[in-house]
């Protein structure tokens, strides 16, 4: 669940620089403690909400407080003192996103979920040393191993800049010189905040599509260390399989440490860093969970579009979600074919086909979802509700009587080749084989011969062939040929027109045989994938004819990119002053201004209540799972191994679980809730009233996936891993003591 969003924050990002909620209702609905319902009580509550810290005051903390929460509202923000901000750490992967921990001891242990440690776990391991597969448990500091390219931001401050930013802004200006002045008065205010202190990340993010601004600033910590592991059969029992789905048995949690230079300061990796101390961390309570108990979730979720119009939904339901599904197939059609063909190699990209895996799935989901419950339509019945809102009053006219006529504009112009934009930019993020095409750019061109000297090429051939012997050929033309396919299956007229001298198939099945056919017949005359032909074009003399039909293909889909990125981004002209205006006519119509923002991977707070739900008619699914149904799925081979380790154990004892066990004897693995999280929350506590973990979260279920777009109370869960049985396989199985002493354990 984690980085489903990575690669749009990506794309966005290329298209950027190419160019220059309401409150949930509060309804009584949960079983009766201490048993389990056997049917549900419908309507679930809707508990949607990823509030900011600062909002959690007046109304909000109220409603809060009339759901089970016990903390005061100096304990989630406070500047002056330590408080649960300062216990809960962002987690980069790299530049991109990573997801959510949170300290669960004085010496910086961090508490995430397997899958959020997962790139740096494969990172540590290999064919011989495999602790990806066997897991991992440093028994002294000095064995703890560094966590490659992670780091932790800490949120320390979350502060309203609005009147700030409004007060240097000059009248009469257009939408875009005030979007301009606002990116600058912000990034001074940025800099006056961090001074020049080197461990600060100090940003000002935009809220309510731009009607607000926050300063947010984040105590950066770059020394990060794997301590401990489960196996990969605890941590992802039913693999992809069972991603999103439930009933689920999987132990997804893993914890890290986070490590600075003995005074303090933000150091990268060095034998004589020091555990950090953070100023607030998290007691861990072991406890009988019950339907209806209060939970609240800390993280920071990633994106949400909740808060977008009906034209925004229809270009995502028709130029976006299924774009991006081929080519993440394209991706996972590859990766498994070379995974299944090299052991190493099945170590080195087991990240990559975790994360692509994931992604395919959630916008399978999403696309259904949107089918089933006609996500689009539902929207358009709000925006005419706005429509006629708008119409009643003159005023209102005044202000926003252009609002949807623009929105509408504005998506006219996105969809004319937003499908090609998505489909070429990931075939090309995802092929290496056109990207290798662009090899040969400099020495070809149709009109003036390119002028390398014969040592120049002789250098370029080895320097490619040697590249060429390196690569699993196979499994990239498999994902080639995915992604040609994809490219001739567009739409007639927005398809790049080469393709029609080179396929002339009309059946997508027949298409893909001749497009597999090609591409055999490829392997043997191109000089993009034949060593032999690419030394022989590479050291020749330079022509004005194309190096062959790959390169030519390359370069139309290519071309098609830049020419539907340039069309794509005309779009945000009209887009981001009517979204902005859009956003604050439905607060006001709605008369919410205790509305919440759509995520933006910045520190949120949800609260919910544990709960099953009803997925169909006739079906309840009960808000826990136990070891028992694990053991029910156990085939003996993956994904659903039970380990050794915890049959040996659980087998030979009496009162295996003692001191973890239910009432029924049986030990509780996972656990749902009504929290409303997304992709970023991943590695998130969750918490009692008390402010103490009873569970991790790490997945949502299927039916609810669409709730980034449009909230569906009565489907829409959080699955979490329980912290009885964390603490079981610490305890029992992996015999982690000196982790265990660390924690702030409360029976």
């Amino acid at each position: 669940m984690v980085s489903i969003r990575k690669s749009l924050l990506y794309l966005s990002i290329l298209i950027l620089i190419a160019s220059c909620t309401t409150s949930g209702n509060v309804t009584d609905t949960s079983p009766a403690p201490g048993s389990y319902a056997v049917y549900p009580q419908l309507p679930s509550p809707d508990h949607s909400g990823m509030w900011l810290l600062p909002q959690i005051k007046g109304d909000v903390y109220s409603l809060m407080r009339s759901r089970g929460l016990q903390l005061t509202e100096d304990d989630f923000y406070h500047p002056d003192k330590p408080s649960l901000n300062q216990a809960i750490v962002r987690l980069n992967v790299g530049e991109g996103g990573g997801g959510t921990g949170s300290f669960i001891s004085h010496k910086g242990l961090i508490l995430t979920n397997h899958h959020v440690a997962y790139d740096a776990i494969a990172s540590a391991s290999s064919v011989d040393d495999n602790i990806l597969k066997n897991g991992f448990y440093a028994l002294t500091f000095d064995e703890e191993r560094l966590a490659l390219d992670y780091s932790i931001y800490i949120p320390i401050e979350q502060t309203d800049v609005t009147e700030l930013i409004q007060e240097n802004m000059p009248e009469n200006i257009s939408a875009t010189e005030r979007a301009q002045v606002q990116q600058q008065v912000g990034q001074f205010i940025a800099e006056q905040r961090r001074d020049n202190n080197p461990d600060l990340m100090v940003e000002v993010d935009d809220y309510w599509s731009g009607n607000r601004q926050y300063m947010v600033v984040y105590q950066i910590v770059r020394d990060i260390r794997i301590v401990y592991a489960p196996p990969h059969d605890i941590g992802k029992f039913g693999g992809d399989i069972d991603n999103w789905m439930w009933p689920r048995h999987t132990g997804d949690f893993a914890m890290l440490r986070a490590y600075v230079a003995p005074d303090g300061s933000a150091r990268e990796y060095h034998s004589e860093n020091v555990p950090f101390t953070p100023e607030k961390h998290l007691p861990v309570r072991v406890s009988e969970l019950q339907p209806g108990d209060f939970t609240m979730i800390l993280g920071f979720p990633g994106t949400t579009y909740r808060f977008e119009s009906s034209y925004a939904f229809n270009f995502y339901e028709n130029y976006q979600f299924q774009p991006l599904i081929n080519v993440f197939k394209a991706s996972l059609a590859g990766l498994d074919y070379a995974a299944a063909n090299n052991p190493e190699t099945a170590v080195a990209n087991a990240s990559d086909r975790a994360s692509i895996a994931n992604s395919l799935k959630y916008f399978e989901g999403i696309r259904d979802g949107f089918a089933e419950y006609n996500i689009t339509q539902q929207k358009r019945e709000k925006d005419r509700r706005f429509d006629a809102w708008v119409k009643a009053d003159s005023l209102r006219n005044v202000k926003y009587g252009r609002v949807l006529s623009q929105l509408e504009q504005s998506y006219n112009i996105a969809s004319v080749m937003g499908d090609v934009l998505f489909t070429s930019f990931y075939g090309f993020q995802y092929s290496e084989i056109l990207q290798m095409a662009t090899f040969f750019n400099d020495l070809y061109d149709e009109e003036e011969l390119p002028d390398n000297t014969a040592e120049e090429r002789e250098m370029m051939s080895a320097i490619y062939t040697q590249y060429l012997s390196e690569l699993d050929l196979g499994a990239e033309i498999i994902t080639l040929n995915h992604i040609l396919h994809a490219m001739a299956t567009l739409p007639e007229g927005r398809r790049p027109l080469v393709f029609y001298s080179f396929f002339e198939s009309q059946s997508p099945d027949e298409l893909r045989n001749e497009i597999a056919a090609f591409l055999e017949r490829q392997k043997e005359t191109s000089v993009v994938l034949n060593p032999g032909k690419a030394e022989a074009f590479l050291t020749a003399e330079p022509t004005h004819t194309a190096p062959d039909s790959i390169y030519t293909l390359s370069s139309e889909i290519l071309q098609a990119f830049e020419v539907s990125r340039d069309n794509y981004i005309q779009h945000f002209r009209y887009l981001v002053p009517a979204q902005k205006l859009y956003v604050e006519g439905m607060i006001e119509m709605d008369n919410d201004p205790n509305r919440y923002a759509d995520a933006n991977f910045t520190l949120r707070l949800t609260d919910g209540q544990i709960l099953g739900y009803s997925p169909a008619d006739g079906v309840y699914n009960i808000p826990f799972t136990t070891f028992s149904g694990m053991l029910k799925k156990h085939t003996g081979e993956e994904p659903f191994n039970v380990p050794e380790s915890l049959l040996n154990y659980t087998s030979t004892s009496s009162n295996p679980f003692h001191g973890y066990a239910d009432s029924k004897g049986d030990l509780i693995l996972n656990f749902l809730s009504t929290n409303d999280i997304t992709g970023g929350n991943s590695g998130s506590p969750v918490l009692n009233g008390n402010g103490e973990v009873i569970g991790l979260a790490f997945d949502g279920n299927i039916e609810g996936i669409i709730s980034d777009y449009f909230v569906v109370p009565e489907l829409s869960r959080t699955i979490s891993v329980d912290a009885r049985y964390i603490l079981f396989v610490m305890d029992a199985i992996d015999k982690t003591g000196r982790l265990l002493e660390e924690m702030d354990i409360r029976r």
